[in-house]
Parts: structure tokens; C-alpha cells; sequence
């Protein structure tokens, strides 16, 4: 049966231990539930940033294993050019089981080994060269992809319902850019209406059927693979926005 159940704190009654466990039981409880169907991902925060030569992510929270790990505080690390790929990943480490609290941690590293989706959740990635500057503002929706000096956010998951999604930036980037094309569709208004209007926050079978709708293809499962459908799709649209039209010519 559905029942709720709190505490009842009243003068010259004792104050029980089930009483407090009810307390810090109810938000975790609720949260799983409300989760239940989520898939992996970053939930908030965790902005990447990088100064001389440090590289900081910001306060936030990930979805792992079906667990929040939050972090309350920014985490820097050195961050020196090296011409390579590397990946900033968050590691699940076993649960520790203490007198009175059972702790989980996900350490930050920063590696040339791609993240193991077992225990590992990918931040971002990126290929820093001697003498460079890693950017972590991006011109347009094609910069998020740049190979060198850029942060890469286009194959980190976020938590969303059912399956993972690109991080809302990058959505609210392609919706922004979609609006102000000359060559679109009801559809495509639809589309960039709704990502606007929930702060990036779009399922990805909603992002893989507009593709589909928009090219032709669907976009199988990975996150990379819906960024790339976006981005043909805002190519298309300025393929058509150049085209000239054909002229008649008349000779009298």
C-alpha cells in the first residue's frame, strides 16, 4: 500500500533513534524514486575551467550506479600541454563501510585512457599543445568539437530519463543558433523552443527523432552520435540559407 510516515517531535516524549533514521531516510527514499528511471550523467555544475595551467572543475553533482556523489568544493589539478588526447573522468571507488556510515567516492583523474563505463564517468576531453591556452568558451555549436586546445563536452553524458543526454550547453548553443537561421522549419522552431525553454534539458528520443525527422538517419545509442546528428543538421540548414536561386533571363 502507499503510505507517508514522518516524526512527531513533542515536549517530555523521548526522542527515538527510528525517529531520526525516518528523517534522513525520506530525501534519499524520494530521490531514488524520482531517479529510478534515469540513466548516468552529470546532474548540475561540474564546470570546467582551466588557468595557468591548472585545470578546475566546479562544485556538483554526478549520477553513478544508481547513487548522487555531490561535491561541494572546486577541484584543481596541474594541467601542463600534452599533445596528446586526454580524458577527465570521475572513478567510482568501492564503498567504505564505517562504524556509523557507509561512504562512496568518485576521485577525479586526469588520463590518456578513455573512461571505463563500468566505474568510470567521462567530464570532458581534450588535446592540449605546447605553447597553447586550453579554451573552455566555445564560439558556436561546431567549436564544441575542436580537436586541439578546446574542451570537448560532446561524448560526456548527462543524466537524463531512460538514456543519457548531451550536456545542456551544447543544446542550448544548437537551439540558439537554429532560431536565428534565415531557412528553417516549424519544426525546427518547435524543436529550439523546447530546449530553450528547459534550460537545455531535452530526452534523447526526443533529440533522435527530431534528427531522424530533419536527415533521414536516426542516431544509434552514444551521446557523441546525437551531437553529430545536430550538427548536420545546422550544416544543412546553411547550405540551403546560401543556395541562389535560379534566375530567368530574358532576351528581347
Amino acid at each position: 500500500m502507499f503510505e507517508y510516515r514522518y516524526p512527531q517531535f513533542q515536549s517530555k516524549r523521548l526522542l527515538r533513534a527510528e525517529m531520526l533514521e525516518e528523517l534522513r531516510d525520506y530525501p534519499l527514499h524520494f530521490a531514488k524514486i524520482m531517479w529510478e528511471d534515469y540513466a548516468q550523467g552529470v546532474v548540475s555544475g561540474c564546470k570546467i575551467s582551466w588557468s595557468d595551467g591548472a585545470l578546475t572543475v566546479g562544485r556538483g553533482m554526478i549520477y553513478k550506479n544508481k547513487q548522487f556523489y555531490f561535491m561541494e568544493e572546486p577541484f584543481s589539478m596541474e594541467c601542463r600541454p600534452l599533445d596528446c588526447i586526454r580524458y577527465l573522468k570521475v572513478r567510482i571507488l568501492p564503498e567504505k563501510h564505517m562504524p556509523g556510515e557507509t561512504l562512496g567516492v568518485g576521485e577525479i583523474l586526469l588520463e590518456e585512457r578513455a573512461a571505463d563505463d563500468a566505474f568510470e564517468l567521462e567530464l570532458c576531453r581534450f588535446r592540449l599543445q605546447e605553447g597553447a591556452r586550453l579554451r573552455d568558451r566555445h564560439e558556436n555549436f561546431e567549436d564544441f568539437s575542436t580537436e586541439y586546445d578546446t574542451v570537448d563536452f560532446t561524448y560526456a553524458p548527462w543524466a537524463g530519463k531512460y538514456s543519457s543526454v548531451l550536456n545542456p550547453a551544447l543544446m542550448q548553443q544548437f537551439a540558439r543558433e537554429m532560431i536565428k537561421k534565415d531557412e528553417k522549419g516549424i519544426e525546427d522552431i518547435s524543436f529550439a523552443m523546447a530546449v530553450l525553454t528547459g534550460g537545455g534539458q531535452v530526452g534523447a528520443e526526443a533529440v533522435r527523432e527530431y534528427i531522424r525527422l530533419k536527415t533521414g538517419v536516426r542516431p544509434k545509442g552514444g551521446i557523441r552520435s546525437m551531437y553529430d546528428g545536430l550538427l548536420n543538421v545546422l550544416k544543412e540548414e546553411e547550405q540551403k540559407g546560401s543556395g541562389t536561386e535560379e534566375r530567368n533571363v530574358f532576351l528581347i
